[in-house]
């Protein structure tokens, strides 16, 4: 293992922003949030060199999917004040994480897309809803109609590879050159309009100015995960962070 990358996946990096005091401990890192709040935006401004930022984004921040996570315009201002403190766009990533592959729930992903696509960000990440037993319960709860009972049909993944295309087509439409976007997705293997990588990738070794040829792809996490093995959690808090997404991995 060549290098060291640190990644937030067990937690959110603007809420949780003991990563930070971490940075000296590895080579590069890729901090993931749904709130880049002003204290976040200040330490990866100041932390660029070092740094990926992913800001997850799915269009439901505010409603009873989200109920803590701020709305998609705040999102989007967030994001653009980043830049403007100096933060590079090209190492900014817009995970829209994850989508609920319904005709509402594609619409929605979509119209997400499609607002940062307008303010120039160029790399996507998108997954597809995983309903756990948990996940389904919480739905419930919540009167909410489960879309399946675990993973999404063919049809489903057709109608996300559907409205993927359609928003490439959009990124042309909009004057871009095609070649500078990125939709990616990991472990995600229905999805054919996807760049199939893992969260850190050689792609990202480059950007952080490391040498991409030491790049694998068996991440230490679940089937078909496509991560560089070197990368290491920096967040130690493995529990439900306030955002309280209806979705969320961790069981209460």
């Amino acid at each position: 293992m060549k290098h060291k990358i640190g990644i937030t996946e067990a937690g959110d990096a603007g809420l949780d922003r003991s990563w930070a005091s971490k940075l000296d401990t590895v080579d590069g890192a890729i901090a993931i949030t749904k709130n880049a709040a002003l204290d976040f935006r200040a330490i990866a401004a100041t932390n660029r060199d070092k740094l990926i930022v992913h800001i997850t984004c799915t269009g439901y921040g505010g409603t009873i999917v989200e109920p803590y996570v701020p709305p998609m315009q705040e999102q989007l201002s967030n994001a653009l004040d980043l830049v403007r403190r100096g933060f590079p766009m090209p190492k900014m990533v817009i995970r829209v994480d994850p989508i609920i592959p319904t005709a509402k729930g594609l619409a929605t992903a979509a119209k997400v897309i499609e607002v940062f696509m307008c303010e120039g960000f160029s790399r996507f990440r998108v997954s597809i809803l995983d309903m756990y037993p948990h996940v389904q319960e919480r739905f419930r709860s919540a009167g909410l109609p489960i879309p399946y009972s675990w993973a999404p049909s063919k049809e489903q993944l057709a109608a996300t590879d559907k409205m993927l295309a359609n928003m490439k087509e959009k990124w042309v439409s909009l004057g871009h050159p095609a070649d500078i976007l990125r939709v990616e997705s990991c472990a995600e293997p229905g999805l054919k309009e996807t760049i199939q990588c893992g969260c850190i990738s050689a792609y990202d070794l480059e950007l952080l100015g490391l040498d991409p040829s030491a790049v694998d792809s068996t991440g230490p996490q679940r089937t078909h995960c496509m991560c560089y093995s070197g990368k290491t959690e920096l967040l130690g808090k493995k529990k439900r962070c306030p955002h309280r997404c209806l979705y969320c991995y961790w069981k209460n």
